[in-house]
């Protein structure tokens, strides 16, 4: 009997997951099922080819799926672009078409006893058999699928419907979907971009691709932060004392300070704050699973979005034209908070509330667009599958709503607490654990181990021969 293991999800967990599995297969046959909904494995949402080319926000010599050859991708990018270096930042589709080439190398040297099989449609519910310990995927439109072990793969949730877009949902000038903007909008006419990270940057360098005809735009979030600039700057040059950190988990104002005083001592040195970042960020997960609840929760409501905004940068030269959009008055950012819209013929009227102010304001648009980002908790979630496996107990949320419980390697814990030996999550949502779960790199590596625990339980329940 073969092995069968089912991926739900193709974007880059996915897919990174597939491929380590075809390089270094159970040995025992298997099948491996990637399962995909939309057009195309390896992509996802984050790596679609679009009309604009937006761009990567982490340079092509720090993307790599391989970590034993971590210039991979920038050699796959200079086959297109032969003047990139390992400091620039690439396309986005350029790295959804790198991500399929893995997929495809991979398949094609895979050893004969592993078959990749692809199947295009929705997992809509997953359930236990009745006849053994395997689990059985249903989908929308295709017969059901018994599977060994399930890994769901499936990215980040869509950005939840916020309370005040219920009266306009369905108003054309209303966009939820970032990623589907007007093309009527000239300089007549008003967007307001609700959210100011990295997605708002990708919406108002969109809609001001011609600076002939582009719209006056706003924004509005709860404290009007914009995600701050990449540099070039040295790795492994700033030392961290790991246990001293540790010995602070106890307390966020610690940490903090803590962080503050390294931040001084480098810039005073000559170096980058974001060497600190990066050197903390490869501590977080150990501090994060240390840190109280209390303190979790503290940090979630303070301090996430302050954190957001130093670790998750803008390409150098993106962060130089939102901040010339800036200075032009061509883009206002605002901190407060939306009270209502409400529909006037063609236009929107919001109504917001400054932050400090406890008057109200009135703005008039002829769009507004959800640029909030992806959906965080299950609690949040509109995916007809997590749905399904959240009422049926097979998984659950954590205690900040935030991502999954997981256990070692992934494993789902049910809603009695019981960790999965069948079940398994890769993605954003092992944030809830980890916290730092989005990049490639660290995505990557929770794919490597999750690989390496599948390998191990083939092996083990191999029956004897």
């Amino acid at each position: 009997m073969r092995n069968t293991i089912a991926i739900v999800g193709a974007g880059f967990s996915g897919t990174v997951l597939a491929a380590q599995l075809l390089r270094h297969p159970p040995a025992t046959p298997t099948d491996l099922v990637l399962v995909e909904r939309g057009p195309e494995m390896g992509r996802g949402v984050a790596y679609a080819a679009r009309d604009y080319p937006y761009l990567l926000n982490v340079p092509a010599g720090r993307l790599s799926v391989d970590a034993s050859d971590p210039l991979q991708f920038l050699r796959f990018a200079q086959r297109h672009l032969p003047d990139a270096g390992v400091e620039d930042f690439m396309p986005r589709a350029l790295y959804g078409d790198y991500l399929c080439e893995v997929l495809a190398q991979a398949e094609r040297e895979a050893p004969t006893h592993i078959r990749l099989q692809r199947i295009f449609d929705e997992a809509r519910r997953i359930s236990s058999s009745s006849g053994d310990k395997r689990l059985v995927v249903e989908f929308a439109s295709r017969p059901a699928l018994p599977a060994d072990r399930v890994i769901l793969a499936v990215g980040n949730l869509p950005p939840p419907m916020p309370a005040w877009a219920g009266a306009i949902r369905d108003h054309r000038a209303y966009r939820h979907d970032p990623w589907e903007l007007p093309r009527e909008l000239t300089q007549h006419h008003a967007v307001l971009i609700v959210g100011s990270g990295l997605t708002m940057a990708d919406v108002a360098l969109r809609l001001t691709e011609d600076a002939s005809r582009a719209p006056a735009l706003h924004t509005i979030s709860r404290r009007g932060l914009v995600p701050l600039p990449q540099t070039e700057f040295r790795t492994g040059v700033v030392r961290i004392d790991s246990a001293a950190m540790l010995a602070h988990v106890d307390s966020l104002r610690r940490l903090v300070a803590m962080t503050r005083e390294l931040t001084r001592q480098c810039e005073h040195g000559g170096g980058d704050w974001r060497e600190v970042i990066t050197v903390i960020r490869h501590e977080v997960p150990a501090l994060w699973s240390r840190l109280p609840l209390a303190e979790r929760r503290r940090f979630v409501r303070h301090m996430q979005p302050h954190w957001d905004v130093h670790r998750h940068r803008l390409p150098p030269q993106l962060s130089a034209r939102i901040d010339a959009l800036r200075s032009s008055g061509a883009l206002r950012v605002n901190a407060g908070r939306i009270d209502a819209v409400t529909a006037a013929e063609e236009r929107l009227h919001v109504t917001w509330r400054p932050r400090g102010n406890g008057s109200t304001e009135t703005l008039i648009v002829d769009s507004l667009v959800n640029a909030t980002g992806a959906g965080r908790g299950l609690k949040q979630s509109t995916d007809p599958l997590l749905s399904a496996l959240a009422s049926e107990g097979m998984i659950c949320e954590d205690p900040l709503d935030i991502g999954l419980r997981t256990s070692r390697h992934g494993a789902c814990v049910d809603a009695q607490g019981v960790p999965s030996e069948r079940l398994f999550y890769l993605g954003p949502m092992l944030r809830a654990d980890h916290w730092e779960a989005t990049a490639a790199a660290e995505l990557r590596d929770h794919a490597r181990e999750l690989a390496a625990h599948l390998v191990d339980r083939a092996a083990a329940e191999r029956p004897a021969s």
